[in-house]
């Protein structure tokens, strides 16, 4: 769980992150959230009647109508959970809340490579994929919430059950477990995501693969995803934008041989230019300021 404090100038400030069970219910883990929030604040020169409002990103859909967390989340505990309702309660202060990939979409857009573009695909890798839309200048989320959800595309229908029921998603495939999976015979000790990606570019050749394979994976979703909304930039961010070209190479590989007009017009595919630790809670922060200025998320235009 990582926090920050910025300002209304949406300069970073201070941050920290701290390491807290996956399976605990969501009100422990909002008042330890609150805990966090309120030891930043002492780090600075704000007090807690000057925070305007606490953005908070939820690695799942969030349903449109109700609130409620979708059953994809990956934060299994929070199912059919309002995070907004219990996170008002708990901390005592003005709430947002977003999907985690919407908001990391945000922030690339209002400071990093996506600034002054109006279409345009943010995909964040953690512990699943997703993607947030930028549509003529806003954000999309869909009618129910569930805009972006590229983790959970059929890549193989003869692949392995993913969490949300489906076969052969994306997730099983090429997101940080699936990929260090792969490497438990080559590799004793399952080494993280991070260690993979270091031992790549160190020249380790399994390592390499395996990231060359997720690459064109999810160039297959991304070929998808750029036939139905043609975006004039997608930006790959998280836990795997560190490969670099090692991964961004096959990928674009892959969706090139899979997208309309390729060789043509095919949108370029970088990584973010926000730090991949701090990029969702900036963004959080920058959709906190929006909705105070009176541009809802996924709403309105973005400045």
């Amino acid at each position: 769980m990582r926090a920050a404090v910025c300002n209304v100038a949406q300069e970073l400030l201070v941050h920290d992150a701290v390491t807290v069970d996956d399976r605990i219910g969501p009100a422990e883990t909002l008042r330890l959230t609150g805990e966090l929030i309120d030891r930043l604040l002492g780090r600075t020169s704000f007090r807690r009647e000057q925070v305007i409002g606490v953005g908070i990103a939820m690695p799942g859909p969030i349903q449109r109508r109700t609130g409620l967390n979708g059953r994809a989340t990956t934060l299994k505990p929070w199912v059919s959970v309002n995070p907004h309702a219990l996170a008002t309660e708990i901390l005592g202060l003005p709430v947002l809340v977003g999907n985690d990939a919407n908001l990391a979409a945000l922030a690339e857009l209002t400071l990093g490579v996506a600034r002054g573009l109006r279409d345009y695909a943010y995909v964040y890798t953690a512990n699943g994929i997703g993607a947030g839309f930028v549509l003529d200048g806003a954000l999309y989320v869909g009618a129910n919430g569930t805009a972006g959800e590229i983790g959970h595309t059929t890549i193989n229908e003869d692949g392995l059950v993913c969490e949300c029921g489906g076969r052969g998603c994306l997730n099983t495939l090429a997101n940080a477990d699936a990929i260090t999976q792969h490497l438990w015979q080559s590799h004793p000790g399952k080494p993280s995501i991070a260690e993979v990606i270091r031992l790549a570019h160190d020249g380790d050749a399994g390592c390499r693969r395996v990231l060359a394979d997720a690459g064109r994976h999810i160039g297959v979703a991304m070929a998808n995803m750029y036939n139905l909304l043609d975006p004039e930039l997608i930006v790959l961010g998280g836990n795997l934008a560190p490969a670099g070209s090692i991964l961004i190479d096959p990928l674009r590989e892959s969706m090139a041989r899979r997208a309309i007009h390729a060789g043509e017009a095919i949108p370029p595919v970088v990584a973010g230019a926000l730090d991949g630790e701090v990029v969702v809670v900036v963004g959080a922060a920058a959709a906190v300021l929006r909705d105070s200025a009176g541009f809802p998320l996924g709403a309105g235009t973005v400045a």
